[in-house]
């Protein structure tokens, strides 16, 4: 079945956010907001994941996610390791200025032997015991991978439309999710940020609040709109910041609640009539790429990178 949004010019007035609405299909129904619900008790949906290429903290939240949901899980997108619109080396070379060489050349070296312990133990050796990237874990439970370096391309939304994805996980993603992509996908795009929104939208959430001296940080599971960070909040959880808490240590942290809360908002969502939170823009803050005065702040207030 193709949902199509009725033409804008006679439809009622768009909430503040959405840039169309969606016809209700059976068991559903609308919502508001870019996205049906579904009508108690609900169902499982075919469900998508676009995911970061991490070798570190992701493998584990993918694991925790498919074992719960791996049977209706049509396939993953593995997206670059990039912030905002920089390329790779672009981000390589600002995360540089940033963590400095020590710092940097620790978590460099450490993505580059987890990948080879990936290509030995999951892949030549057949081991899934401990996955070390994503695609292994991927591998493990039979999920296909799909590449593609544009999720919004006519292409890639053709052979999700294939699959009949219903709805989408975005699990540290680092693409932009476009309108065509949103409309397309009837139940919605829901992303897992880490911190506290409508706090700390954009980059590095995780520095910034070891930065700002926060005493609490969290991750957030929201559904997305055509704004960054933005739309309703499905889950929140949050955890205590302490003074000798290394920003390795908060990343750790903020991952480990995340595939908690990602699970949670996927249960809710087929349940049906899933809570949503307001993320109101009148309340953000946004951050972008930290400059030296930040990693000056950063270590002011007793954080070292790890």
């Amino acid at each position: 079945m193709t949902i199509t949004a009725p033409q804008l010019a006679h439809a009622p007035a768009l909430p503040p956010g959405a840039s169309f609405i969606l016809e209700p299909i059976p068991g559903s129904k609308k919502s508001g907001y870019e996205f049906l619900i579904l009508q108690p008790p609900g169902r499982t949906l075919k469900k998508y994941i676009f995911i970061q290429d991490d070798a570190n903290f992701l493998p584990k939240v993918l694991d925790k996610f498919l074992r719960e949901f791996a049977d209706s899980t049509a396939g993953i997108n593995i997206q670059a390791n990039t912030q905002g619109k920089r390329t790779l080396f672009q981000t390589a070379m600002d995360l540089y200025k940033v963590y400095g060489f020590w710092y940097f050349q620790w978590k460099l070296r450490g993505l580059l032997f987890n990948k080879l312990r990936a290509r030995l133990i999951n892949g030549l050796l057949g081991s899934t015991k401990r996955c070390y990237t994503v695609a292994a874990v991927a591998k493990k439970y039979g999920v296909p991978v799909h590449r593609t370096d544009d999720v919004n391309s006519e292409s890639f939304r053709s052979m999700l439309r294939s699959f009949g994805v219903e709805f989408i996980v975005s699990i540290s993603g680092t693409q932009l999710y476009k309108k065509d992509l949103r409309q397309q996908t009837p139940f919605g795009i829901v992303n897992c940020h880490g911190a506290l929104l409508p706090k700390y939208r954009g980059l590095m959430p995780s520095f910034w609040t070891l930065a700002n001296g926060e005493r609490w940080g969290g991750s957030s599971v929201h559904f997305v709109d055509r704004k960054l960070d933005n739309g309703p909040i499905v889950v929140q959880r949050k955890y205590r910041i302490w003074p000798h808490d290394t920003l390795e240590d908060i990343m750790a942290r903020s991952k480990d609640i995340a595939a908690e809360a990602i699970i949670e908002c996927v249960r809710l969502v087929e349940a049906g009539e899933p809570p949503l939170t307001a993320n109101p823009e009148s309340e953000m803050t946004h951050f972008a790429m930290p400059t030296a005065e930040d990693v000056r702040r950063f270590r002011q207030h007793g954080h070292r990178f790890r």
